[in-house]
């Protein structure tokens, strides 16, 4: 039971700070910190954090507690992330998707990172193999945990970067990525200061039809998902001169 009720006590600060620290927790609860690492690194496998050094932080756009860790999306950020070399210069919108790829990136030496999203910037700060962080600024949605709007648009758009990497409510085989959302100029913005584009989505986002086109296709250059997709899907993705990368769900 008390397992259970610490657990839960350090979910609701992660909800309610978005960050913590292991020796913070430690006072709070009266437990120790090897105690601590042992319950993030369990709310990590639960896909809730996101552990730093020292601490954790929340994954973007929370799932419900309940849901547990994607393995699809991880191996999507695995593929994803495999596109990146040794001092490249990188964007990462915010999102659940593109939130899987902080491992990865904290592992790649000399990179520059922009982000919108603050968790993703607090972990890479706090554990990355010398990476520059660069963080926009603008509008704080609470949702995403991401910065918004104009302020955010105007510092991306003075910047240039070799890779793009943004996530996708939802995915149209003939126009591109969609969204219920108004707001798509960060993502777009995002895309024309980048030479290449990378779309992260699981295939289940095909499934899914929405008002608005976020990125045509011709703005993308790769498109990660996992191997459930149809072929027929394949085939008309593949018409738009976009390379198809394929990860594994039953990785």
């Amino acid at each position: 039971m008390a397992v259970a009720q610490n657990r839960n006590l350090i979910k609701n600060q992660l909800l309610k700070n978005q960050s913590v620290n292991v020796s913070g927790l430690s006072n709070l609860l009266g437990i120790s910190e090897v105690s601590i690492r042992k319950h993030l690194s369990q709310l990590e496998r639960d896909g809730f954090c996101i552990r730093t050094h020292g601490g954790a932080v929340l994954v973007p756009e929370k799932s419900p507690v309940t849901q547990p860790l994607s393995k699809v999306k991880q191996a999507i950020a695995k593929i994803a992330a495999s596109l990146i070399q040794p001092g490249a210069r990188i964007i990462v919108d915010s999102g659940s998707t593109t939130a899987r790829l902080l491992p990865f990136l904290q592992q790649i030496p000399d990179i520059v990172v922009m982000t919108n999203s603050l968790p993703i910037a607090t972990a890479l700060t706090e554990r990355s193999n010398n990476a520059t962080i660069l963080m926009c600024g603008g509008t704080w949605d609470p949702v995403s945990h991401s910065f918004q709007g104009q302020m955010s648009e105007k510092m991306i758009a003075s910047y240039n970067f070799e890779w793009a990497f943004v996530g996708a409510s939802g995915v149209d085989v003939d126009t591109g990525t969609a969204t219920f959302h108004e707001l798509t100029k960060l993502s777009q913005v995002m895309s024309e200061v980048s030479e290449q584009t990378v779309v992260m989505a699981e295939s289940d986002k095909l499934s899914k039809k929405m008002p608005n086109i976020e990125l045509a296709w011709s703005q993308i250059s790769h498109f990660v998902t996992d191997n459930q997709i149809s072929e027929e899907a394949v085939a008309q993705i593949r018409t738009h001169d976009v390379q198809l990368l394929l990860a594994d769900k039953g990785e």
